[in-house]
């Protein structure tokens, strides 16, 4: 099977966008948040993060038709140090941004929306009286907003959640609440209106860094476990929902001495994980979607400098790699939801 894939990622050369600043290796960094989104109209909006003046900052630029890159005005007007930015468009073709940005205390989480002029004036979604970062977010059919990252809370890192409802915010929420380090939050949403959360986290006992799931029914967490393999260090998970509510998750794996990315998916019951790429190439920072026909997508960095895409249609394909020049990384394919398909009549993700 061809793979139709389209996908956001760093090239080193030639910069993502970079005018005449030299560019940022993470301008699409990280591979648990979200870059790239596609309007109604076939227009696509993608945040990276930008070097200006030797300092990062978010931006968020256009193209339509395959047009050249255009920049949307800047969504932060402090000229504080901002990056790991995450972006996603609802059903009125609004835009919605958020971000990790030098903040009085520290670095905070901050959200806007564009409405096709100008950016809302920012509003700081985190309280954490340390560090706060890597949001991701997604927007449901009924076009509210949903935003996890994780923060401190005292004395370890936790994943928090808030939710843009018509009346407003609801109040800041710690999902997790364990005495290791919760980091690099990944969600998405599933047709029925739960919201999914990964994650990896020390385990307790152990040691080893592993992959955790949560589900949020409502405000309740209504199933909490770990994904990954016990005992290998686990990290940078992604996460697609399929419109029958089939929830896909891959993440970054340590097996032996090789970078794997491992899968696996849910249906009634959890799978066991699966090594998905060869033991030839390294392989890490991956990126999941779905397509129309359900089909799922997975896109990841390798040791040779190299984006590659596999299918899994029944089973796995094997890789292709994605263009040749460069040194590509953190790629990322585009926000959709089972409500807003993955791919158009082109077949392209």
């Amino acid at each position: 099977m061809a793979l139709a894939v389209g996908i956001l990622l760093a090239t080193l050369p030639p910069p993502v966008s970079a005018g005449s600043e030299p560019p940022s290796p993470l301008a699409t960094a990280y591979n648990t948040q979200r870059k790239l989104v596609r309007a109604a109209d076939g227009t696509l909006f993608v945040a990276i993060t930008a070097n200006v003046s030797n300092t990062p900052q978010v931006r968020v630029l256009s193209s339509t038709s395959g047009g050249p890159w255009a920049e949307l005005p800047p969504p932060s007007g402090t000229g504080n140090a901002a990056d790991r930015a995450a972006l996603a468009i609802d059903s009125r073709g609004l835009l919605h941004l958020v971000w990790t940005e030098v903040s009085a205390q520290d670095r905070q989480v901050f959200y806007a929306r564009f409405s096709g002029s100008e950016w809302t004036p920012p509003i700081q979604l985190s309280m954490s009286p340390g560090y706060a970062g890597f949001p991701s977010l997604a927007v449901d059919d009924r076009n509210r907003v949903h935003v996890v990252w994780y923060g401190f809370d005292g004395t370890f890192y936790q994943v928090y959640y808030r939710r843009l409802d018509p009346g407003g915010w609801t109040s800041e929420r710690a999902l997790t609440n364990q005495n290791v380090d919760a980091t690099n939050p990944a969600i998405a949403l599933g047709p029925e209106g739960h919201v999914h959360v990964v994650w990896f986290r020390e385990h307790t006992a152990m040691g080893y860094l592993e992959v955790a799931y949560l589900r949020l029914e409502g405000d309740t967490v209504a199933e909490i476990r770990s994904l990954s393999t016990a005992g290998v260090d686990s990290v940078d998970p992604t996460i697609a929902v399929a419109a029958s509510g089939q929830v896909h998750v891959a993440w970054h794996a340590f097996v032996g001495s090789t970078d794997t990315i491992q899968y696996a998916e849910r249906d009634m019951n959890w799978s066991s994980p699966q090594i998905v790429t060869p033991a030839s190439i390294s392989a890490l920072h991956p990126s999941l979607a779905i397509d129309h026909l359900s089909r799922v997508y997975l896109v990841w960095e390798a040791s040779d400098g190299r984006i590659y895409g596999q299918v899994r249609n029944g089973s796995w394909s094997a890789p292709l790699a994605l263009g040749s020049q460069g040194v590509a990384r953190y790629p990322s394919t585009r926000w959709s939801q089972y409500n807003n398909p993955p791919c158009g009549a082109d077949g392209r993700i």
